[in-house]
């Protein structure tokens, strides 16, 4: 995995990141690491992600890459769902609902965790919608 370089003036203080930024790296797909803020976090729910493409990786190349990608997810030690999660996740899961909006489940388990826990979430993932109450959405 490529290393991220934090922003030195970044309005949040944590950034909680999501797959998509983990296969960015591993991909060497352009990042915008002027937008990250100075220290990151992983949810359990990520690890999960990663784990399942290392399963499915196609051969042993892109499984050992992929392997790679999980094994620096875990350094940052995965978050985990906890009360205060799941009370956020249910709350969006209404606000996504009464504003008839749609988002996929692992993604809102991964947004309830940001929010939860006030830290910016950093994706390059399209699916997150801009305008949730109580989401800050870093797009790197």
């Amino acid at each position: 995995m490529g290393k991220l370089e934090p922003a030195a003036s970044s309005a949040h203080q944590v950034g909680l990141l999501d797959t998509w930024i983990f296969i960015a790296c591993e991909s060497r797909r352009r990042l915008n690491t002027d937008l990250l803020p100075p220290d990151a976090a992983v949810s359990v729910v990520t690890i999960g992600e990663l784990e399942l493409g290392v399963l499915l990786a196609p051969d042993e190349v892109s499984r050992s890459q992929r392997l790679g990608t999980l094994n620096a997810a875990f350094q940052l030690q995965p978050t985990p769902v906890d009360d205060r999660v799941a009370n956020a996740w249910a709350l969006l899961r209404e606000q996504l609902r009464a504003n008839g909006q749609r988002m996929e489940v692992n993604d809102s388990w991964i947004a309830a965790t940001s929010m939860a826990r006030g830290w910016a979430l950093v994706t390059q993932d399209a699916g997150f919608p801009d305008d949730i109450d109580g989401l800050t959405i870093v797009r790197a």
